[in-house]
């Protein structure tokens, strides 16, 4: 990771414009991380966070980042739960919050494009029949159940066409870590991991941790390729982990399919739905011990009031427009990131260790604006 200078610029600077320029450079880092960044990565590179106390370098950058919370900026907290390429969790902007959000395409849409695109894939020669393909295979995933024809297993559909995975025998490829040549083999990667999903075969990966490099062989039965936030995820049932977990399609350095593409090697549950794993929400996963909180969603953010608190969670409105929501939450990280964001509009009701860690960011916030 390139360094961020956070180095005092020649002539006079104030402690508030030396702070708006930290606090523009951690924007950017955040921005330009391919995957979440660790608190410890973070210090490194900011001079006002490596202190020799590394608590004051913490309480320092808690006080950026709820700043930068304030001025809108959604920094999100991602547990190894939610990624399972972490080792550990880290910090990102969430582009979700602050970019324009994913067009929603109407099936008489969809119908125009298909039309379309199959003009482009019959020009012969050039690139556009696997450039449309990419596409369309984009475009399936968000196509209403009534409109497949032909969709039983994976959440994604693919033209015919000849793959590896089909031949008797194991198949192993090793995909380059360069840059230019690991896209270059994306397509024929995602072509070998739907053989598998659609023949229900085990497949055996090895597996990059993008922050920290670190590479680990897993075991697993593939349910479903999903595309989300510009990446392929494929989504199984990892051995190691005897779990359901997701994986990056482009963090694959190796892929072995089990031989016997005839024979699949296990069966998907009935009760699993891709789409709804891949939909989760934050609120959710479990990342901590849990405690069971309430906490009041004022009108003015009333759309929070919606999303997924688990099957469990119980709602009650209240006269004037506020609702209360009741449930166990796991991940604390998350929900003290929200509460921040919501500027007052979220209020906790009951859960004393989540009440505690967002007193302890307010007390930093306050020390550091009396000083």
């Amino acid at each position: 990771m390139t360094p961020v200078s956070n180095a005092k610029p020649k002539g006079k600077s104030t402690p508030r414009s030396d702070r708006a320029k930290r606090l523009l450079d951690l924007v950017m880092l955040l921005l330009r991380a391919r995957s979440p960044v660790a608190f410890r990565e973070i210090r490194e590179q900011f001079t006002s966070y490596k202190t020799s106390n590394a608590d004051a370098g913490l309480r320092a950058f808690e006080r950026d980042k709820a700043e930068l919370l304030d001025l809108g900026v959604p920094i999100r907290y991602v547990t190894p739960e939610e990624d399972e390429a972490l080792e550990e969790g880290g910090y990102i902007v969430d582009l979700k919050s602050y970019r324009m959000p994913e067009v929603k395409l109407t099936p008489d849409e969809v119908s125009a494009l298909v039309l379309a695109a199959s003009v482009a894939r019959a020009v012969p020669g050039g690139s556009y029949p696997k450039i449309v393909d990419l596409a369309l295979q984009k475009l399936a995933f968000d196509v209403p159940k009534m409109h497949r024809q032909e969709m039983p297993d994976t959440p994604v559909d693919f033209p015919p066409q000849p793959s590896t995975a089909n031949r008797p025998g194991p198949v192993l490829v090793h995909f380059p870590s360069h840059r230019s040549a690991h896209a270059r083999e994306l397509g024929d990667r995602f072509a070998l991991l739907e053989g598998a999903t659609r023949n229900r075969k085990r497949i055996s990966i090895r597996y990059q941790n993008a922050s920290t490099g670190l590479v680990r062989d897993r075991d697993v039965d593939p349910y479903g390729l999903v595309y989300r936030q510009g990446a392929w995820v494929v989504i199984g049932y990892c051995h190691l982990r005897n779990d359901v977990r997701s994986f990056r399609i482009d963090r694959i350095l190796e892929l072995k399919i089990a031989p016997r593409p005839k024979s699949p090697d296990f069966q998907r549950p009935d009760t699993f739905d891709v789409r709804a794993y891949a939909s989760r929400s934050p609120w959710t996963f479990a990342t901590a011990p849990a405690e069971d909180i309430e906490i009041e969603i004022r009108p003015d953010a009333a759309d929070t009031a919606n999303e997924d608190f688990g099957p469990h969670a119980s709602r009650r409105r209240l006269e004037d427009g506020s609702t209360l929501i009741s449930f166990c939450c796991s991940n604390l990280d998350y929900a003290v990131s929200r509460v921040l964001a919501a500027k007052g509009s979220i209020l906790i009701r009951r859960g004393e260790r989540l009440r505690r860690r967002i007193a302890d960011e307010l007390t930093a916030i306050r020390e550091h604006y009396e000083r």
